[in-house]
């Protein structure tokens, strides 16, 4: 056996189990400070160590996936995203410690830096060129079907979501945000947009320039766009509207449509908790609705006419690749042609018909 077989083999299950165990506590500890009662905290505890066994195991296995395949732009992205996430928040997190008042302008800080210094980072070391970010080669029609069948998935990936009922670690944190205006430019403009120029312009353009495979790639995206929002509650419906924006992008290349989806759904999350408020944690669409059913049926509704609409999209848009090559010729890595070396008329060989025949 392998020394590299033999790590992963000791590292990972040590790894994996180390993780959720960490989840686990967080869990408690989050739900314990929002002064749950200890049954609920212990069902809440649960239920996070078990879907934090999921998602660490998932997380390590596309990791390991990535480096089998030596596709490591997602790689340096992903461990970047991680590193500028935790290391803007420490020094933020201590001044709460002093300034208690702060916490949720810190928090929402936190994410601003971190996203911004996502962009500037992912542009300089070249994963993605930020210039091209809005550029849109779509037309208004075919990015209103984008955005629209990108919506309506969301919806009825959310109903499917709220049907799980995983544990929601960020739920108050999430509330008091929405009430901060440092918070919202975070999450509804900045955070979508870095977030599109990351786990579809980066990773996904990285990974077709490549040569890995449209649906493969779409997965890897949507697996990374998952997993990286930790958050149980939001892990199943990030991957679902992963799976949409990674299938637009793929189909486009133009990141316009993504980033417009991205932004309106934040936005609304924002205004439904700023116009609930704590209620808005325990309302969902089938309580708004009346009932399940009717939520079961609007969700069939919304999936079916998403996929209609992808449809047409995929019919009329060109894929991302027939476009680079149109727009960045320079930056496609298909083979180019060498110039031609002129010659003189008299460095061209004569064909066999045009030589001097020997008179007879």
């Amino acid at each position: 056996m392998k020394p590299t077989t033999k790590f992963f083999l000791i590292f990972l299950p040590v790894a994996i189990i180390t993780s959720v165990l960490f989840h686990a506590v967080m869990t408690f500890a989050a739900a314990h400070s929002q002064g749950m009662p200890l049954e609920t905290i212990n069902t809440i505890t649960g239920m996070a160590t078990w879907s934090g066994a999921i998602m660490v195991s998932c997380g390590f296995a596309l990791f390991v996936a990535l480096i089998a395949l030596k596709k490591w732009v997602p790689i340096i992205v992903i461990l970047l995203f991680f590193f500028l996430q935790t290391t803007v928040s420490i020094p933020l997190f201590f001044v709460t410690k002093f300034k208690p008042e702060w916490d949720i302008t810190a928090l929402g800080m936190g994410l601003l830096l971190a996203n911004l210094m996502m962009i500037a980072l992912v542009h300089a070391m070249k994963f993605y060129n930020a210039k091209r970010t809005f550029r849109n080669n779509l037309s208004p029609l075919l990015t209103a079907i984008a955005v629209v069948a990108a919506i309506l998935g969301a919806f009825g990936g959310n109903i499917a979501n709220e049907a799980l009922a995983l544990p929601n670690l960020m739920e108050q944190a999430f509330t008091d945000m929405s009430k901060n205006i440092i918070s919202i430019l975070a999450i509804a403009i900045i955070g979508p947009i870095a977030e599109e120029i990351v786990f579809r312009g980066a990773i996904c353009r990285s990974l077709l320039k490549k040569g890995v495979p449209t649906g493969l790639t779409i997965l890897i995206s949507a697996m990374v766009f998952g997993l990286i929002h930790v958050n149980p509650a939001q892990v199943p419906f990030a991957f679902i509207m992963g799976l949409a924006l990674g299938y637009i992008y793929c189909r486009t290349g133009s990141l316009v449509a993504t980033i417009i989806t991205h932004i309106l759904n934040n936005s609304i999350s924002v205004i439904f908790m700023a116009i609930y408020g704590e209620e808005a944690n325990n309302t969902t669409f089938a309580d708004m609705l009346g009932s399940q059913t009717t939520a079961w049926i609007l969700m069939g509704v919304s999936i079916v006419a998403s996929i209609g609409l992808l449809y047409v999209l995929h019919k009329k848009a060109e894929p991302a690749e027939v476009l680079w090559e149109k727009t960045d010729p320079d930056d496609s890595e298909t083979p180019v042609t060498p110039p031609a070396i002129p010659v003189t008329p008299s460095e061209i060989p004569l064909t066999p018909s045009e030589q001097p025949q020997n008179p007879s």
